[in-house]
């Protein structure tokens, strides 16, 4: 889970188009927020992620469902309220239900930081409040089969590939050489790039990358030999903003 930014609220989510949805609604219980425009910008919200586990959505089968934040049944007149839509994969959004979370908080990327509530240790899930702690609970974000699995697969990869370019500036002859330096700088981009905002997991990859045995000496050989340039500078602001370290 990472910080959102809930973009301005759509020109076609007019007041009118809003109150004649949230009528119809109430009157014969019809999905209205199923309605294409709203679905594509629900989904826009997120970078084309689940907003609470970050898996991909719209894509091997896993389709995005729309989680309304504060839920319809005790909400009725929020049905179709910009802000209180949200994109979710269907386990997240199953398990959620119908939690109030009114009586029981949990964080809402939009709104809240997930770096003050929650981290990540060893591909699951932990909380720093009673907030976080109902988080992870509520959208089921240590379902082993669903997630924790998945995260831990990512996360070997990416310690195999910070090992390997580890390996790979031991070499004495790589500093005589500029593709040599060219090719271990462009990987390491590489991998920190899998890592931003927009890709899946990113705040699993991040943390990995950042608290791996083999980053900080990778960062400091590219300090020492001017291989470290403002676009691994920007890279690890990135990671920074995604990451949930301990």
């Amino acid at each position: 889970m990472i910080k959102l930014e809930l973009p301005p609220k759509p020109v076609s989510f007019t007041d009118e188009i809003v109150k004649e949805l949230t009528e119809k609604y109430k009157s014969d219980g019809s999905s209205v927020w199923n309605a294409q425009f709203i679905r594509d910008a629900v989904l826009a919200i997120s970078n084309n992620k689940c907003c609470y586990s970050e898996s991909k959505l719209n894509e091997e089968g896993k389709y995005m469902e729309i989680d309304h934040f504060h839920a319809k049944k005790y909400f009725p007149d929020k049905v179709v309220e910009w802000g209180n839509l949200l994109p979710a994969n269907k386990k997240c959004n199953t398990t959620k239900g119908e939690h109030d979370v009114t009586n029981e908080p949990i964080v809402n990327p939009c709104h809240d930081d997930p770096k003050a509530h929650l981290y990540i240790l060893n591909y699951r899930f932990y909380h720093r409040t009673p907030m976080g702690k109902t988080t992870i609970e509520v959208v089921a974000l240590n379902d082993r089969q669903h997630f924790v699995n998945k995260r831990a697969e990512i996360g070997f990869k990416v310690v195999e590939i910070l090992e390997d370019i580890y390996n790979y500036i031991q070499d004495p002859l790589l500093l005589q050489s500029q593709p040599k330096k060219r090719h271990a700088v462009r990987r390491f981009k590489e991998l920190l790039q899998e890592a931003t905002r927009e890709n899946e997991y990113s705040a699993t990859i991040s943390t990995v990358i950042l608290t791996e045995g083999y980053y900080a000496p990778i960062e400091k050989f590219f300090a020492e030999n001017a291989m470290w340039d403002i676009e691994l500078s920007d890279l690890k602001s990135e990671l920074q903003f995604c990451s949930l370290i301990k």
